[in-house]
């Protein structure tokens, strides 16, 4: 489970719970395993995966076929019936490719979608958060930090890298370990402090597709005679007007974390920078706790047969999280 937010907002736990569309009273969702019931779907080969556009491809490896899908309409596609067990499976796709490469039938859900996530940043997280921190370190640092910011180039990402950069420094170019050693030890830290910044950004809830599915819910009640003009879709209304708050605010600290990775500030003696690395992963953290589930209980909705009540409960819930006025403060330490 992430650790609480900041004392400023409710107990994320407590506060709000949300219940997926169609789920049974008792069912645990998301589930532990993407386990498929539709035989297609079980097929041995058959995974999903993002193109580099960022479109989802269904992959038959045995016959080198990508099929480019929909995720949002796919149960057409596949004549999956919405409310399924399947249907609220695929929906949960696009958001577990945020988290990992590719998904087969069998495998693990991510633990960004199940809570259980672990404050550890990913190689590949770590790998730009050392770009960042060599760019830094060629522009602002002196003969020590230049001949360190050369030896990280030399070698993978991983938690011992800068171990061996120090190596590398002592035994090639001569530098001694006093000077060499502390000074990798504080940029070890903004390296980490970095990369977590990178990691739950990475892994935030899919803002995009809920605005998407949550207009789209909001279009088919208004031409639906039923349904037009009613408190449901003007409560749709004044949510979509501020629906896009988490995601902008999300970009922006992220920016604003990549902004201070290049200021000229003297990378000998980075507490500053630190702290401020862990402020925006800690501010990251606090809107991926209160909208991932919503976030990914919006995908579970069709639109033509979802029930109203269940619509009007994530309505709910979006417009409770959206009065957290501390979320979406001005994203720097100072502010």
């Amino acid at each position: 489970m992430a650790p609480p937010p900041s004392g400023l907002l409710p107990d994320p736990v407590s506060f709000d719970p949300v219940r997926f569309p169609s789920a049974a009273p008792d069912e645990t969702w998301p589930p532990p395993r993407f386990d498929f019931q539709a035989a297609w779907l079980r097929e041995p080969g058959l995974v999903f995966e993002r193109d580099a556009s960022g479109a989802i491809g269904v992959i038959r490896t045995f016959s080198h076929l990508r099929l480019i899908v929909d995720l949002e309409n796919a149960h057409r596609q596949f004549d999956i019936a919405p409310g399924t067990r399947d249907f609220r499976l695929l929906r949960l796709v696009p958001a577990a490719l945020r988290c990992v490469e590719r998904i087969e039938y069998g495998d693990p859900m991510p633990a960004a979608l199940s809570d259980n996530d672990r404050d550890i940043p990913e190689d590949r997280h770590l790998l730009k958060a050392r770009d960042a921190l060599v760019e830094r370190l060629a522009r602002t640092a002196g003969e020590e930090g230049l001949a360190l910011a050369q030896a990280m180039r030399r070698i993978p990402p991983g938690p011992g890298m800068f171990e061996r950069a120090v190596a590398y420094c002592i035994t090639e170019d001569g530098f001694r370990m006093a000077t060499m050693g502390p000074l990798a030890r504080r940029l070890q830290e903004l390296a980490t402090a970095h990369a977590r910044v990178l990691s739950v950004a990475a892994t935030q809830p899919d803002y995009a597709a809920m605005e998407r599915m949550a207009r789209r819910t909001k279009d088919a009640l208004s031409t639906d005679h039923r349904w037009a003009g009613d408190l449901l879709t003007r409560a749709l209304d004044t949510m979509l007007s501020q629906i896009a708050r988490p995601r902008q605010t999300a970009e922006a600290l992220l920016a604003q974390a990549k902004a201070a990775m290049r200021q000229p500030l003297p990378v000998e003696a980075p507490t500053r920078l630190i702290a401020e690395q862990t402020y925006y992963r800690d501010r990251l953290l606090d809107l991926a706790v209160f909208w991932r589930r919503l976030a990914t209980a919006w995908l579970a909705v069709d639109p033509a047969t979802t029930d109203r009540r269940e619509i009007e409960a994530l309505a709910r819930n979006g417009m409770r999280r959206l009065a957290l006025k501390t979320l979406y403060r001005p994203g720097s330490p100072e502010g």
